[in-house]
């Protein structure tokens, strides 16, 4: 998949599975995930609204993952 930055914004975790952020933009948007889904369930509590919006913004994270060149090695 084509890549749309100079350098990866994520890296390979050492212990554990998924992204971990390595530089600064990786940060704010792990953080933004963060923000979303903590509000998600404050405003909603736990319902099919908050469940759909929780799946939603871990698909936007994976895919900016993805698109900003996700470095597993």
């Amino acid at each position: 998949m084509k890549r749309f930055t100079q350098k990866s914004w994520f890296g390979k975790k050492s212990v554990g599975y998924g992204p971990a952020p390595a530089t600064w933009q990786g940060w704010i948007i792990t953080f933004l995930l963060i923000l979303t889904i903590i509000l998600d369930f404050l405003h909603f509590r736990i319902s099919i609204t908050s469940i759909i919006i929780f799946i939603i913004a871990l698909i936007v994270f994976f895919v900016i993952t993805i698109l900003t060149g996700w470095n597993l090695e």
